[in-house]
């Protein structure tokens, strides 16, 4: 049930994203508003392709006062 959350949640969170786009070139025109929506629309994809530059799980840290 979780996965399909998050699939339904990321498929809403784009479509957002692409019709912001839209409405940033085709409809009105407002060329740093569609480059940014632009960037952080190739940054989620890209970052969701990549494997490695998602986090692999939460570590609490080091902290050297506690020794």
């Amino acid at each position: 049930m979780k996965g399909i959350v998050s699939i339904g949640s990321n498929v809403i969170l784009y479509a957002f994203l692409v019709w912001l786009l839209y409405d940033s070139t085709i409809h009105e025109w407002d060329p740093w508003f569609a480059f940014v929506v632009g960037f952080v629309l190739v940054v989620a994809v890209v970052t969701s392709l990549i494997p490695a530059l998602r986090a692999k799980g939460i570590s609490p840290g080091h902290y050297p006062e506690d020794e």
